[in-house]
């Protein structure tokens, strides 16, 4: 008997992330570790160091079983991700699956954000109005499910998740996060406006980084709808104190296409904003190019919806405001971490102008997350422990 490899995969950029800190020490440790993309998670996998042995085009069932004909696994690690309508079934939920036709598979899921636990691993349905509802619960199941904290724990226990499949670890990418933040250079921020793409900024001006996305269902707004909004409330709030405010929107960069309509759509006299992500340019325009940790870090404020960045500027001590103006009262995106005064969470455009001002004068001040240091350890353990022999 003898150990054999283990792939670890992922198919967007938050499961990536999450995963490539445990790729990325067991290969330091000369474990035998194949590393499985697709789609966004490639260009992830590659800007955290970790290089993928196999890159899918297409993840389909038979693509994805003809890999285990080739090599032997004894484990499988994978983040999470919803289905969609051109990927009915996820490569994860496809990875799950062998694990049960193959009892010596041990298969672990590692949670990489809070929110929307049951859709990552049940059938959903893409008719009809509401295009996220659940078709079938929980039909998806890995054998382990490693967990953020404790308060996700209960929410998946509440949710019908069997508690015995649920660890919990931490996110080993806040671990990451954590320790690449603390390698930036002081000078971090002063190189960041030094970019070409960003010589129109005020040097002695506020930095807002908004954090824009692509949205479907029944949420309450559009990508449209809450980046009007708050470059609007902004605004207003740089006429109002004089302030000068600079602010870099940085769509999503694989769903951005609605990014550019709604930043061109609404006049914004008292800002000077920009539009951009470098990893869009995907190497063409190295003079532009910048990290995820730098931009966070140059920051004063961190505004968004409820995406994995704005968790990753939680991590660093960055003042974050989640924007969600009318959001459907089912959904509770983020409500944990503003409960516990870890970021500002807003849902009536009304308050937004106040806690803008509040924020960007420090009268807002969020509380430090939790240490989250050992997570990728405890991943690595849990492997090991629930490993099956052939």
């Amino acid at each position: 008997m003898s150990v054999k490899r283990i792939l670890i995969a992922a198919s967007m950029n938050g499961g990536a992330e999450a995963v490539a800190p445990v790729a990325k020490r067991l290969r330091e440790q000369w474990r035998e570790v194949d590393v499985i993309s697709f789609k966004a998670a490639t260009d992830s996998f590659k800007s955290l160091g970790v290089e993928p042995d196999i890159i899918l085009e297409k993840a389909d069932a038979t693509r994805v079983a003809k890999l285990f004909s080739d090599r032997n696994y004894s484990a499988i690690l994978t983040g999470t991700q919803g289905q969609s309508k051109d990927q009915p079934i996820t490569l994860e939920q496809i990875l799950w699956q062998i694990g049960k036709n193959h009892p010596w598979l041990t298969t672990i899921a590692v949670m990489d954000t809070w929110g929307n636990e049951r859709e990552r691993f049940s059938d959903l349905n893409f008719e009809g109005a509401n295009p996220l509802r659940i078709k079938n619960p929980l039909v998806h199941l890995p054998y382990r499910i490693t967990v953020i904290d404790e308060y996700q724990f209960k929410t998946m226990q509440k949710l019908g998740f069997d508690p015995e499949i649920l660890i919990v670890v931490g996110n080993p990418y806040f671990e990451m996060v954590r320790e690449n933040f603390s390698k930036l250079s002081p000078s971090t921020r002063q190189e960041l406006l030094a970019k070409p793409r960003f010589s129109k900024f005020n040097q002695n001006g506020k930095l807002i980084v908004y954090m824009s996305d692509n949205y479907d269902g029944d949420l309450g707004f559009t990508e449209k709808s809450v980046m009007e909004s708050f470059l609007r409330k902004l605004d207003a709030v740089a006429e109002k104190t004089g302030m000068a405010i600079n602010v870099i929107v940085r769509p999503h960069p694989f769903r951005g296409a609605d990014a550019k309509d709604a930043f061109d759509s609404i006049e914004t006299p008292y800002l000077v904003k920009e539009l951009h992500n470098p990893v869009t340019a995907k190497g063409s325009d190295p003079a532009n190019n910048y990290s995820m940790e730098q931009l966070l870090a140059s920051a004063d404020l961190v505004v968004g919806t409820c995406n994995n960045p704005l968790v990753t500027a939680m991590i660093i001590g960055k003042r974050v405001l989640n924007y969600m103006p009318n959001l459907n009262p089912k959904y509770d995106y983020h409500e944990n971490l503003a409960n516990a005064g870890l970021t500002t969470r807003i849902t009536a455009e009304g308050a937004l102008e106040g806690a803008i001002s509040d924020l960007l004068e420090g009268k807002i001040v969020p509380k430090a997350m939790k240490t989250i240091e050992g997570s990728t350890q405890r991943v690595i353990e849990l492997i090991d422990r629930t490993m099956r022999w052939q």
